[in-house]
């Protein structure tokens, strides 16, 4: 009689069952924020970047990208979105939202559907195992820190949601290796483009990305080893990017202020020192405040997740990518969340704005799974596949447990006001849109996962002083009188 020596973890059906939960909370939780895009708000870029265009069209644009903003895809989407709001007269903040999270969500399928006649073929590893390691990356980009600003607000969203979606896209061809194919260079170079046409932190990457890929074409031209056709798909985003810095440097970096008057603001070496400090922290902790508490609830997430993406990939059977591509990408990461700390510290003197906190956030994860496909190129050979996925399952569902129940109240909170707020907003604008010089602005209440630009409660007209947001709102709508209510009257 031969004795069962393996463990409850090593039996299949106690596998898929772990495997199916851990799919069922990434998708579940993927699904519960895509549902609060309608809760999205406006601030004053929008009320001031949506009359704009509607009162000078092309020249807006051209003017934007020349002195401001130099981002042709974030300034297209928003004139693209500037042009259907003038047209309908209604915000279409789900609508606009929800494309730019759904080319984030399909980044992972895109990529799936491209192998998925060689996984059936030649993977002997589940589809779960796959799945799980496409989408948990997704899910944590949503958990663990604030979303308001990246998420939920689309003048932000058009910017730097699209550089992640991009460079999300980029990575998942480089793990899947369709790069080695046409198909999955176009693809890839289509997504290093869109990631420097959005944002000044996409084209950095961009840069740094495509200039350590020249580098290694550069040397295996020498060698005879690769096509010179090949280098184009590096070559053109380079040069977009390239571009995009030089119009930021000729224009917008000569005009912007300090926010608090720091050693920091504008002198090379204390920015690039603030940053290097602050890099490892946020690396570290996904809050502002760096605590013991918050520092090893922070490496025990990293930990978990590590591991559950490293033992989903092996489980799954999947050909591992180039090692030089996954070290070339986690480079250009680092540099990237380095250059947008640095940055911020040269140009404003501290670490500011939410949405770049958020994006840095999303790279860090995005860098963790990097570097967690890296160390698959080292393991034992005698490592059973069954046992990498139960491994793999246990640890994502470790990773999970520690921080979505953290974000259940908040979304339980604005499911709960989700229908408030579409209230709230249909009457403001209603009133916004009514005959006379007066409207009144109704206050949906502060969402927690969603966030709300808050605007102080009170009586404003054009001549008084008011908040940041009342004069552009009352020039948009074309009033002179605004009253802003903090809740609905009875």
């Amino acid at each position: 009689m031969t004795r069962d020596t393996g463990t409850k973890s090593d039996d299949p059906h106690f596998s898929r069952l772990f495997s199916l939960i851990s799919l069922l909370i990434v998708l579940v939780t993927i699904a519960l924020h895509f549902g609060l895009v309608s809760e999205g708000h406006w601030a004053i870029d929008e009320f001031l970047v949506v009359r704009t265009y509607k009162d000078s069209g092309w020249e807006a644009f051209a003017d934007r990208l020349m002195e401001w903003s130099p981002r042709p895809i974030s300034e297209a989407l928003l004139w693209a979105y500037a042009s259907l709001v003038n047209w309908q007269h209604k915000p279409l903040i789900g609508v606009f939202l929800g494309s730019l999270c759904l080319s984030l969500f399909l980044a992972p399928i895109i990529s799936i559907l491209q192998i998925r006649k060689k996984f059936s073929e030649e993977s002997p590893g589940p589809l779960r195992s796959l799945l799980l390691f496409a989408f948990t990356p997704i899910a944590f980009f949503l958990l663990g820190h604030s979303l308001g600003e990246l998420f939920f607000w689309p003048v932000g969203a058009a910017a730097y949601l699209t550089t992640l979606s991009a460079i999300t896209l980029c990575f998942f061809q480089l793990a899947f290796g369709l790069t080695e194919n046409p198909a999955g260079r176009l693809i890839a170079s289509l997504a290093l483009l869109f990631a420097a046409g959005a944002s000044e932190t996409g084209a950095f990457f961009s840069v740094v990305f495509c200039g350590l890929f020249l580098i290694g074409f550069t040397t295996d031209l020498f060698r005879r080893t690769s096509a010179p056709r090949k280098i184009l798909w590096c070559l053109i985003p380079a040069l977009v990017g390239i571009g995009v810095f030089g119009l930021l440097v000729q224009n917008r970096l000569r005009s912007q202020q300090a926010a608090i008057t720091t050693a920091e603001f504008h002198s090379l070496y204390s920015s690039l020192k603030a940053g290097f400090g602050e890099t490892l922290k946020e690396c570290l902790v996904a809050g502002q405040r760096l605590s013991s508490r918050g520092l090893l609830s922070g490496v025990l997430l990293k930990v978990c997740y590590f591991a559950g993406i490293r033992y989903c990939w092996l489980s799954s059977g999947l050909k591992m990518p180039r090692k030089q591509a996954l070290i070339v990408f986690a480079v250009s990461l680092i540099a990237t969340i380095y250059f947008s700390l640095a940055a911020s510290y040269y140009g404003y003197g501290i670490s500011t704005n939410d949405r770049h906190h958020q994006l840095r956030q999303c790279l860090i994860i995005l860098l963790l799974t990097t570097v967690a496909l890296l160390s698959c190129h080292y393991h034992a050979a005698t490592l059973h596949p069954r046992r990498s996925e139960s491994m793999g399952d246990m640890f994502v569902l470790i990773a999970l447990l520690l921080v979505v129940p953290q974000r259940l109240g908040a979304l339980k909170h604005d499911y709960e006001n989700y229908s408030v707020c579409i209230r709230n907003r249909s009457k403001s604008w209603d009133s916004g849109l009514s005959d006379g010089d007066s409207m009144t602005w109704f206050l949906p209440p502060q969402g927690r996962v969603a966030g709300t630009y808050v605007i102080p409660p009170g009586t404003y007209d054009l001549e008084s002083e008011s908040p940041a947001c009342a004069q552009p709102m009352m020039q948009f709508f074309g009033k002179k009188h605004l009253e802003v209510r903090s809740q609905e009257p009875r």
